[in-house]
């Protein structure tokens, strides 16, 4: 098998500008850059010149642009009565596949736990429909593009819909189509499932990313989470996508470390750690 990629997303260094963080990510010897979407690259703002220019430059640096990220803005919600305000979403989610394309991204994560989250004055059932509809109504596109949707597995503190790898890729069954996986990031799966590298085999060629922040949500190597065991379970299922990490969000009061130099540190140790661990 194949040596498993490492990204790292645009967000670890907040709102730096996205060229510096390639530079940075190109010297510490990522293999490639997860670009986060409403910080460098919102669709509407980003024009065709724009995107050629993001794309050359990356490939320059001689990496990859592994998958997109946060792509929702503030006050989206799937399960709105109003049909527009649905579709607008749906237009949006398709404007970030599109997006996706031009950038040759192979993957747009789809977390957002908030936006998809359940309200408790409308019915399961209802609000579930509501939901996988825009999935269905989106991945259409996504199957035309090329471009994988990844249905993100959250904790139960951000959301009340998709807690663990199975319960996504049941949605992802339900739905059917071959442009809708699943993502996982170790930080969740440490709060929601029972063993992170069974939920990885069981998720199996439905797994299309992994996010890999340690329990602390920042790099592997400064918590309690066991890498060796994941990385091994990702190797049992040929998995053949990146592990990236997203520090980012980290508390509801710390997005991101304060400075470029302090995120800087925390990109390069993360990668030092899975190296000195031979997992990379």
């Amino acid at each position: 098998m194949a040596r498993i990629k490492t990204s790292a997303c645009s967000a670890n260094y907040g709102r730096a500008d996205l060229f510096e963080v390639v530079d940075r990510l190109a010297e510490h010897g990522f293999d490639g850059v997860e670009i986060t979407v409403m910080y460098h690259a919102v669709p509407d703002s980003t024009s065709v010149q724009r995107r050629e220019e993001i794309k050359r430059y990356v490939r320059g640096k001689g990496l990859e642009i592994s998958a997109l990220h946060f792509i929702f803005p503030g006050g989206m919600k799937m399960t709105a009565d109003d049909h527009g305000e649905r579709t607008r979403i749906a237009d949006h989610m398709v404007s970030v596949l599109e997006l996706a394309a031009d950038l040759e991204a192979p993957v747009v994560v789809v977390g957002g736990g908030g936006v998809r989250s359940l309200p408790e004055d409308v019915d399961r059932e209802e609000a579930l429909a509501r939901v996988l509809g825009i999935y269905e109504d989106t991945m259409r596109r996504g199957e035309k593009l090329g471009v994988v949707a990844g249905f993100e597995a959250l904790n139960r503190y951000e959301t009340n819909l998709g807690f663990t790898l199975e319960e996504c890729c049941a949605y992802v069954d339900r739905i059917g189509s071959p442009a809708l996986k699943v993502v996982g990031d170790t930080f969740h799966m440490n709060i929601e499932e029972a063993s992170l590298p069974a939920a990885v085999e069981k998720a199996g060629p439905k797994l299309a990313h992994l996010h890999l922040p340690d329990s602390h949500r920042l790099a592997p190597g400064g918590g309690h989470i066991d890498f060796p065991p994941i990385f091994e379970a990702l190797r049992k299922i040929g998995y053949s996508g990146y592990v990236s990490f997203e520090f980012f969000s980290i508390s509801p009061q710390l997005w991101y470390l304060p400075t470029f130099e302090a995120c800087d540190s925390e990109v390069a140790k993360g990668l030092d750690h899975l190296r000195k661990s031979g997992l990379v």
